[in-house]
């Protein structure tokens, strides 16, 4: 991985920023979320004193507390009457949630909603019944089939089941002993795949206050014994009061009403007897207050954004009509937050806080204290979330905008350090030629840090190279012009002595003497011959001639001048024009045919072969032999760098592939020594550009 890379990783821990204003925005919404629900409880704590204080205004029926749980009914207020015709459609419009009624069986056997308007109450009910049985008339019985009965306060009535049409109620008349129809009494009845239907009214001063229902369910329409039954009355025979609001109690609420806060009071069983805060629905229990101000503005994918980023995870949905349980039936202090019932309807998922306070008497000579009621307060976090989510906001845009800054900076530093570092890699890449040759000077760049630092040591390293080098390359020179002197007084005294007369031992000493002294003259004649040749090449001249023909000129002198050996050309045909120095040429084919030659055992084929690309020849020079020893590929064409085991006896110096390769410089080539694949040869190939 490159610096850049490795910068712009080390960048991405910048993120961390957002991620931890995001953990400090979680903190603070969690202690707006806190001090909202700690209010609401506030406020519930200070309605629940008053109203323990004065409990009357929240059981005004002292009798109430002994009556048996689910013998009361709810009275939902109505904002007008319903049409008595059977179907229910004004019910339904109103979203008033019914009271199941279970059979004796645990099997769910009717509903029933109630309401008062003005002085009336209205009654829907409606039975699940796959086979209802209906009255018959012919029987003679008040009821033969299926019948519905209603108990109030001081009356019984008797409601036979008919498919279709007019209620008819019969009261028993204790005094004649029969059963006289009740005209107050007014309802239809209706028939429905799932059972039937009844919609009924009578005034509420006939009920005193109390209210029971039984549903009888019959196999037939010859009377008999049910065989299910759904009632409210309990076991004492005594119907259950009927609840509704209270007045009073409403006007009190009204004290502690503040905007956006919905107060709502319910009693022992859950049934709403104050509200305040909302044009609420009728029902069991209310919805609770939800600002919905703004929540056009708001889309769902920011509000998910905002949540994911709060961690406030999915609320559960508050129903429309009613609080859970968990708040309407406790006796401790309850607080939950929910999700606003709107929230799946495209706008933002708006959240509610509400909090159940419990009213107990403070009847200190009472061991268990009862409970009368609990006050529930309801508020959206509207206000809490806009707050926050435009903290959100902001950290979002300033942290995004640091981070991208942060990035962008780091990018540039690292490419500004990348770049620095490619161009000493350049520089020392190239700073020396095949030959050893320092090329131009070494950059030496101002920036005084570690990097130009380093750069300085190079150039400096490299100049001391260069220094060194120049003084080996003139070495030789210098070795061969110091030495001819005293080499001439050696040969001249060995003339001398071998003149005279001398016995067969100083005679064989002196030819000794005499044949080192010539190998050390034709050693010095290379070296000297090397030097002048490196002068020459770069003033010789070029041009066009073509070197296929040059090719076979060549091959058919060292086949010539080597019988040993059998010498093969491989060329393409036609004319190959090249520009270069052809004697050149010539002398570097020398060199590498005098190498093969060396190498190659007698009888043996050395192969030449010319290819072409679109921009390169190259000529390959190749014999079966000895492979290069590991290491010495481009080893071979330095200077007095020679693969030979003779013992020095052959005067060779390792000078003729170094000539090669100067020659190959000088005509921008390069030339490269490899083993053969088959292991048993080797190839030196000279690439020529076009």
């Amino acid at each position: 991985m490159n610096l850049r890379r490795q910068l712009v990783l080390l960048s991405l821990f910048t993120l961390a920023l957002p991620w931890a204003g995001c953990q400090y925005l979680r903190q603070v919404d969690k202690a707006l979320a806190q001090g909202q629900m700690q209010t609401l409880e506030a406020t519930g704590s200070a309605i629940a004193a008053r109203l323990a204080s004065a409990p009357h205004l929240i059981a005004p029926d002292p009798d109430r507390s002994s009556r048996p749980a689910g013998a009361q009914l709810y009275l939902n207020p109505l904002q007008q009457a319903p049409l008595l015709d059977g179907y229910g459609e004004e019910w339904r419009l109103q979203q008033l949630t019914p009271r199941q009624l279970p059979g004796d069986d645990g099997e769910p056997l009717a509903q029933i909603t109630l309401g008062r308007h003005d002085r009336q109450i209205y009654l829907l009910l409606t039975v699940s019944d796959r086979s209802p049985s209906y009255h018959d008339p012919r029987t003679g019985m008040v009821s033969s089939g299926d019948t519905v009965e209603l108990f109030t306060a001081n009356h019984r009535y008797t409601l036979p089941v008919a498919s279709q049409g007019p209620a008819s109620a019969m009261e028993h008349n204790a005094r004649s002993g029969f059963y006289e129809r009740e005209l107050r009494l007014r309802g239809r009845w209706t028939s429905s795949p799932q059972g039937y239907q009844l919609e009924l009214a009578l005034p509420f001063a006939l009920t005193g206050g109390e209210l029971a229902l039984t549903i009888a369910d019959r196999e037939n329409s010859r009377g008999g014994t049910p065989q299910r039954q759904a009632s409210t009355l309990p076991a004492d025979g005594r119907p259950g009061a009927l609840i509704e609001p209270i007045p009073t109690l409403q006007q009190e609420l009204e004290h502690f009403a503040r905007p956006h806060l919905r107060l709502t009071v319910v009693d022992q069983e859950g049934f709403v007897i104050a509200d305040s805060g909302q044009d609420n629905k009728p029902g069991d229990t209310p919805a609770p207050v939800a600002d919905t101000a703004g929540d056009s503005g708001r889309h769902w994918l920011k509000a998910w954004l905002y949540r994911q980023i709060l961690g406030t995870g999915k609320l559960p949905p508050l129903p429309e009509d009613r609080y859970p349980a968990s708040l309407t039936h406790n006796r401790e202090t309850a607080g939950q937050w929910f999700s606003s019932p709107r929230s799946g309807e495209g706008s933002s998922d708006e959240r509610i806080g509400a909090v159940s306070v419990p009213v107990i008497t403070r009847a200190d000579d009472i061991i268990e204290r009862p409970l009368l009621g609990r006050v529930i307060s309801a508020q959206s976090a509207s206000a809490v979330q806009s707050l926050t989510e435009s903290a959100a906001q902001r950290l979002w845009l300033s942290t995004a905008g640091a981070t991208g800054l942060v990035l962008l900076l780091l990018l540039g530093y690292a490419s500004w350090l990348s770049w620095r570092i490619r161009t000493l890699h350049r520089a020392a890449r190239n700073a020396v030629d095949a030959s050893g040759r320092l090329r131009g000077d070494f950059p030496r760049p101002l920036v005084k840090d570690e990097l130009g630092a380093l750069n300085r040591a190079f150039a400096s390293l490299l100049a001391e190279l260069d220094h060194y080098h120049q003084y080996l390359r003139s070495l030789a020179s210098k070795l061969s012009h110091e030495l001819r002197t005293p080499l001439a007084v050696v040969r001249s005294s060995l003339d001398n002595l071998n003149a005279g007369e001398l016995d067969a031992d100083s005679r064989r000493y002196a030819e000794r003497a005499t044949d080192g002294s010539a190998r050390l003259s034709s050693i010095l004649n290379a070296l000297s011959a090397a030097t002048h040749l490196e002068a020459s090449i770069s003033q010789a001249d070029r041009e066009e001639f073509d070197l296929i023909d040059l090719l076979q000129v060549l091959t058919q002198c060292y086949a010539d001048a080597h019988p040993a050996h059998r010498f093969q050309l491989h060329s393409p045909e036609g004319p190959k024009p090249y520009i270069g120095a052809p004697e050149l040429l010539a002398q570097l084919l020398d060199k590498l045919v005098d190498n093969a030659v060396s190498f190659a055992p007698a009888d043996s084929e050395i192969t030449i072969a010319l290819t072409e690309t679109s921009e390169t020849f190259e000529i390959a020079v190749s014999n079966i032999g000895p492979p290069l020893p590991g290491g010495f590929g481009q080893k071979l064409f330095d200077s007095l760098v020679s693969v030979r085991d003779d013992g020095g006896k052959s005067g060779h110096l390792g000078l003729g592939l170094h000539i090669a390769r100067l020659i190959a410089d000088f005509h921008h080539g390069h030339l490269e020594a490899r083993n053969q694949d088959s292991g048993q040869g080797v190839t030196i190939s000279l690439t020529l550009p076009r």
